[in-house]
């Protein structure tokens, strides 16, 4: 069975190499890696990149009131969410 999640977390990773100026594959990316400190080394103003980048690749807005922390603990809560709202937009 095919996971509708995983084009989008492909692209989620894509977006990630380019908003944090990561020299790694996106495909090397662990889908639980979580996004800040040890992680992917993310800190508050690459949030907004983060947001950016994807608001870009995806062409939707990010809603503020969903710019809560645990958005932004991994790429498969990125993709969740992303999944979640390109079914209701789309």
């Amino acid at each position: 069975m095919h996971d509708p999640i995983t084009p989008i977390t492909r692209r989620v990773k894509q977006a990630l190499v380019q908003a944090l100026g990561l020299d790694v594959n996106p495909d090397e990316i662990d889908d639980n890696e979580p996004l800040f400190g040890e992680g992917l080394g993310a800190d508050s103003i690459a949030s907004l990149e983060i947001v950016f980048a994807l608001e870009e690749e995806f062409g939707f807005e990010v809603d503020d009131e969903d710019l809560q922390v645990e958005l932004f603990d991994s790429v498969r809560t990125l993709s969740q969410y992303i999944a979640e709202k390109t079914v209701v937009s789309g």
